[in-house]
């Protein structure tokens, strides 16, 4: 079977792109200066307007309500309770001593965060928090984070796979409203090898200064990850 012959670049064009390349290397250097993805994790406004929410500092601590698993759902509930619990706390600290800081509490009416057992629903498995949130009234809040600690087929996931997915579900909750387009972050939109160790530098240093801005400061330029919860 004969070969395909190589077509030459003309001079010009590869010069554009090289060009480009060169642009991209230098985005990706000054993203990596930067150390952080806040531009993605803003709310999006009426208006196509973007906006950092987050909890006030003075709410700290936050109240997690996290009751055991509802009888026969797990065969070891108190090690898929513990790992959830484990993901909430991984984010402890991670802005600043005591931002954030969490207690759990026994009333789901006073809690925060409330965390729901439920089955997987639509699109989402494991865990997925939902907001309660009005943005144009600049108020951040969570109605729940619920919480199938199951993989698609049924199945109940590793341990250490439900403390990394209610971590990044954590971290929505604390108000990353996006992804990070980095795999090596606890906040990319999927689980990757390179996210399994915990919250990277780029994740906490996007908390930080997530925390850092007023509540609903405006962002110009603000861009999305937003393929998954």
């Amino acid at each position: 079977m004969p070969q395909p012959t190589a077509t030459p670049t003309p001079r010009r064009t590869r010069g554009v792109r090289l060009a480009a390349l060169a642009l991209v290397a230098l985005a990706g250097v000054a993203a990596a200066e930067r150390g952080d993805y806040l531009d993605y994790v803003t709310f999006e406004m009426p208006g196509r307007e973007n906006v950092l929410l987050h909890w006030p500092a003075r709410r700290m601590p936050l109240r997690v309500y996290l009751p055991p698993p509802p009888e026969g759902l797990f065969p070891a509930p108190d090690a898929v309770r513990e790992a959830v619990r484990r993901g909430v706390l991984a984010w402890e600290g991670a802005a600043g001593p005591d931002l954030p800081r969490f207690v759990f509490v026994d009333d789901q009416g006073d809690a925060d965060i409330p965390m729901v057992w439920s089955k997987p629903a639509g699109d989402w498995f494991v865990a997925q928090c939902m907001y309660d949130i009005d943005v144009m009234q600049r108020r951040f809040g969570v109605a729940r984070i619920d919480v199938s600690a199951r993989r698609p087929g049924g199945e109940v996931a590793l341990e250490s796979d439900i403390e990394l997915i209610v971590s990044h579900e954590i971290g929505h909750a604390l108000g990353l409203g996006g992804h990070s387009p980095d795999p090596a972050d606890v906040m990319h939109r999927t689980e990757t090898e390179q996210n399994r160790n915990g919250l990277s530098a780029r994740d906490k240093q996007t908390l930080r200064k997530l925390y850092a801005k007023p509540n609903g400061a405006r962002v110009v330029g603000a861009k999305r990850e937003r393929d998954a919860s």
